[in-house]
């Protein structure tokens, strides 16, 4: 009976440490994605959602799949801002497309 609480115990302690939701590779691209898309220079009636689909290239470079919003403005900034910026030339996850959520707020 010790046996198997010891093993029961492990097999948890194994589980959690494994079991973290942190993925550095998308903190620093979500950071850098904040960084290079700053403050918009417009003026917004409301607050526009959007989702953003992009890749990263071989390259370390930000492409841009889509931009799914209504505000033709919002698209084109975050087009603008964000294609073939650079992420970072040493990032492992390459090739995969994200789906990033997106609010732009109107900062008076």
């Amino acid at each position: 009976m010790k046996k198997l609480f010891v093993f029961v115990f492990v097999t948890l302690m194994s589980t959690s440490a494994f079991s973290t939701n942190e993925n550095p590779a998308k903190e620093q691209i979500r950071t850098r994605i904040v960084e290079l898309l700053g403050n918009p220079n417009f003026v917004l009636d409301k607050e526009v959602k959007t989702i953003v689909e992009f890749l990263i290239n071989k390259n370390g470079e930000i492409v841009i799949l889509n931009v799914n919003c209504d505000t033709e403005q919002v698209c084109h900034y975050v087009k603008n801002r964000l294609n073939y910026k650079l992420i970072n030339k040493e990032l492992t996850v390459k090739n995969h497309i994200y789906k990033m959520p997106l609010t732009i707020n109107n900062s008076k």
